[in-house]
């Protein structure tokens, strides 16, 4: 039996988790329900020396190898990672499980991340400021949830989140009036969490939307959203 069995539940773990794992960039994070997942990108010097593919029983990925053994046995969110790495590409990856949940990690290494699979016109230092802002933005979902669940009462609500990337029409604007310093830290993307419903009472989701106050509406009036910021990180629910 598994008990984290809620949205809730899943979501605190699983941003536990990406705290704990070591604070990667997220190039995507999806909950569907009662399950978490999030594909992170090692940084480039995290794994030490490195290796290339293509691998061999008898040239195994041993950076990835010894990364994983050192943290296998070492709680993550109050439980115990299972790592595997494959080893069938070029550059290994790492997949984590907390065992006896829901939530599940795919670690890659940077050369397999491309500025166009987040929509970016260059990737950089930026990567960084944007990890620890969508790791903040999911601990402000969890409390609203398990707020609006105590206040409405009933079932708990459950929910379907994903991290997606967007261009940021301003960003030459935003990078015009910084200082030149600290320019590489702006993201030139918009990293937004799309929460949709998959069940939720009227007074759980009353009680949910009160805390994005300010909002503003947005999409076609068959599909209105509310996009609200915490921070660097847009948040965007059915409205």
């Amino acid at each position: 039996m598994i008990p984290d069995r809620s949205s809730i539940e899943a979501l605190i773990t699983g941003k536990v988790f990406m705290d704990e794992i070591g604070a990667f960039f997220p190039v995507s994070v999806t909950l569907r329900g009662d399950e978490f997942g999030a594909v992170l990108m090692m940084r480039p010097g995290d794994l030490g020396h490195r290796t290339t593919g293509p691998y061999t029983p008898d040239r195994p990925p041993t950076d990835a190898t010894n990364w994983a053994q050192l943290r296998t046995g070492t709680g993550m969110a109050g439980r115990f990672p299972r790592f595997r790495v494959d080893a069938s590409g070029m550059w290994p990856r790492i997949h984590v499980e907390l065992l006896g949940t829901a939530v599940r990690g795919l670690i890659v290494m940077p050369e397999e991340v491309t500025a166009e699979s987040v929509n970016a016109p260059y990737l950089g230092e930026w990567q960084e400021q944007v990890s620890s802002s969508v790791r903040i933005a999911l601990d402000w979902i969890a409390g609203w949830l398990t707020a609006c669940h105590h206040r409405a009462g009933g079932t708990e609500p459950s929910v379907d989140l994903d991290l997606v990337y967007r261009p940021d029409d301003d960003y030459e604007a935003v990078l015009a009036r910084t200082d030149a310093r600290v320019r590489e830290l702006i993201p030139p993307v918009r990293a937004v969490l799309e929460l949709r419903w998959r069940s939720v009472s009227p007074a759980q989701r009353k009680a949910f939307v009160k805390n994005l106050k300010g909002a503003r509406r947005t999409g076609p009036r068959s599909d209105r959203r509310l996009n609200y910021r915490i921070g660097d990180v847009e948040v965007e629910v059915s409205a």
